[in-house]
C-alpha cells in the first residue's frame, strides 16, 4: 500500500499481486464495478485500476513493477478523510482482502457452473445414440451401413 498526500487529497494506491490471468480479468471487472459506484454516488472515492504498468507516483519505486502485478488507486478528497469520513479510513486498508476474497468467491461461482454444464453435457452425450456408420454383413455377403 502507498500513500500520497497532497493538499486537496490523499491518493492510496494498492499494488496486488493476481495469480492468473483468469484472476487479471475477474479483479479488472471487479474494480471497474468501484469506478461505476462513482458515477451513481457522487460521495464516492475515485477508483481506476492498472495491470503490469504502474501509476505515475510509483514509476520510481523498483519493487513496484512486475508482470502479475495490479495497481488500484484511490482518490480521497476531504469529505472522506474529515471527522465525519472516518468510515473511509478504517475501510481502505482491508481493502486488498477485500478484493481476494472477492476474485476467488467469483472463481469459485464460475469453476461450479462450468462443472454443472460439463455434468449436464455428459448426461446428454450418453444418452444419445453414436453416430457412427457401421459396415454390417448380411448371411449372402451383402454389405451395408447403419446408423
Amino acid at each position: 500500500m502507498y500513500g500520497e498526500c497532497i493538499k486537496d487529497r490523499v491518493t492510496v494506491v494498492f499494488s496486488t499481486m493476481l495469480t492468473d490471468d483468469h484472476s487479471v480479468v475477474i479483479g479488472k471487472v471487479f474494480v471497474l464495478e468501484f469506478k461505476e459506484g462513482h458515477r451513481a454516488s457522487t460521495t464516492a472515492p475515485h477508483v481506476l485500476f492498472s495491470h503490469r504498468e504502474p501509476p505515475l507516483g510509483l514509476k520510481d519505486i523498483s519493487d513496484a513493477m512486475g508482470n502479475n502485478i495490479g495497481y488500484v488507486p484511490f482518490g480521497l478528497f476531504p469529505c472522506h478523510t474529515s471527522a465525519s469520513g472516518d468510515n473511509a479510513i478504517n475501510l481502505i486498508h482491508t481493502f486488498q482482502d477485500y478484493l481476494h476474497y472477492h476474485i476467488k468467491c467469483s472463481e469459485t461461482y464460475v469453476h461450479t457452473h462450468i462443472w454443472a454444464k460439463t455434468s449436464d453435457l455428459k448426461v446428454l452425450n450418453s444418452a444419445c445414440p453414436d453416430a457412427e456408420k457401421k459396415e454390417m454383413k448380411i448371411i449372402t455377403g451383402k454389405t451395408f451401413s447403419s446408423y
